[in-house]
């Protein structure tokens, strides 16, 4: 039992008597996008108590570095410059004397999920490599603080950022005053929410400030805005593979583009005709027959998804930049989705020149806009199951003059469980390690009786 006592007592003063004594506690992520990675820093003060709520706030402004990572899988000798000039940013915001009880995240997104398996293995691994130099980065290194994001891990770090600038932990509110969480990105788009009922599938589970929540979670990889864009010009391609030349009912008239498709130029012309844009996205939305549907409901094919009950949602990125451009949202945000599709309806008949004249809409986004006012209506209702009143969905780009987006909620749930293993006010000093001086701690005692 005087074994058992001390472990304990260990497991809960060694991490603090490690960290020092500094006001702050510190973390940074890298967050490796498709074209670009925005370097985060965060800070909080250290907290008594695992039922209390994180105080974290970001240091300045994030920073963009440009090309994004996956430009470098043919390039692997050039990642260290890359991520060594980020490196070096982060040594100087973060305070000298706790470089040593820091974590440094590289977490890549979307972009980076579609990429071949061997090619984003190699990509990582030659991060990694990079990070673990102790010459070049001074920080907390674990393997799995570089890593692709799965697309649920996405959107539940958007739920968690969205919820905890609405400060909803920590207070004791209901289940159902939780905000559920709408994001698309350029690859994907994910759900995320806390069902009335029972959760038979895609269950994520958090822990924040004392409390478990089971959330449904799910990400549809190809579903985001530009490879929607993508899908749509292969499906026109595919009717008439010999053509160098197609129409494409989701794009404005007057409006051309063009796209590799098996090693050929395809060319697109605007057609203007979203009856005929509807029938191919909602080829793309089906559920799955009835038999067979196992779990029961079903969103899109065969994947489960719960009733959303009675939750309010929060849409971001990709959401909110047509249905603000058509003018279908409100002055509190809310989301008029019948108003969108009759909108885009009416948009998508226009030519690119008329509906970019004297409007705020530029020609690059012409027809991404019908495209979007179009695909946005059909997901929430045909796959999600929001009705066409619905009065549930707000769209919002920040909180609290906070933006929002994954990055914050990733350091929150990162914390909390590095918190929960190794006890409050732990600072950043890698879990095996403090693992390692626990058992030394230990071995010691009992040699000593």
């Amino acid at each position: 039992m005087g074994t058992i006592v001390l472990l304990m007592c260990v497991m809960i003063f060694i991490p603090e008597v490690a960290y020092g004594s500094s006001n702050w506690q510190y973390g940074a992520i890298l967050d490796a996008g498709s074209s670009s990675t925005k370097l985060k820093i965060y800070r909080w003060p250290p907290r008594t108590s695992l039922d209390s709520v994180l105080d974290i706030k970001q240091v300045g402004e994030s920073e963009k570095h440009s090309p994004g990572i996956s430009d470098y899988v043919d390039k692997l000798g050039n990642i260290s410059n890359y991520i060594g000039g980020m490196i070096e940013r982060v040594k100087e915001i973060i305070p000298k004397n706790v470089h040593s009880t820091t974590s440094l995240y590289l977490l890549a997104t979307a972009g980076l999920r579609v990429l071949p398996e061997d090619d984003a293995r190699s990509l990582m691994n030659a991060i990694r490599n990079v990070l673990q130099n102790k010459t070049l980065n001074p920080f907390v290194f674990n393997p799995s603080n570089v890593r692709i994001l799965s697309g649920e891990e996405e959107g539940v770090f958007a739920w968690i950022t969205i919820n905890y600038l609405k400060d909803y932990f920590g207070s004791d509110r209901p289940q159902s005053q939780a905000v559920g969480v709408l994001e698309m990105g350029g690859g994907s788009t994910q759900i995320v929410f806390l069902p009335d009922g029972p959760l038979l599938a895609n269950m994520f589970q958090v822990r924040i400030a004392g409390k478990r929540y089971s959330l449904y979670a799910h990400s549809y990889l190809f579903y985001g805005q530009d490879y929607m864009i993508y899908r749509i010009g292969r499906y026109i391609i595919q009717q008439n593979p010999q053509s160098s030349s197609h129409q494409n009912p989701c794009m404005l008239t007057g409006d051309t583009t063009t796209m590799i498709y098996m090693g050929a130029t395809k060319t697109f012309i605007g057609e203007g005709n979203p009856s005929k844009c509807l029938t191919i996205i909602n080829s793309f939305l089906k559920s799955a027959a009835d038999d067979m549907c196992y779990p029961k409901p079903c969103a899109i094919g065969r994947t489960y998804q719960p009733s959303i009950g009675t939750d309010n949602f929060y849409a971001i990125a990709a959401f909110t930049y047509a249905p603000r451009s058509l003018g279908t949202v409100d002055s509190s945000g809310k989301l008029n989705m019948s108003r969108l599709n009759e909108t885009a309806f009416n948009y998508c008949q226009k030519s690119l020149t008329d509906a970019t004249t004297n409007t705020s809409i530029s020609e690059k986004y012409g027809s991404a806009y019908c495209l979007m006012g179009l695909y946005i209506p059909a997901l929430l209702s045909e796959a999600y199951g929001f009705t066409s009143e619905t009065q549930k969905i707000t769209l919002i780009r920040k909180i609290k003059d906070i933006s929002v987006d994954w990055t914050l909620g990733a350091i929150v749930y990162e914390t909390e469980v590095f918190e929960t293993k190794c006890g409050t006010s732990a600072g950043h000093i890698s879990y095996p390690d403090i693992c390692f001086i626990n058992i030394l701690l230990l071995l010691t005692y009992l040699m000593v009786r």
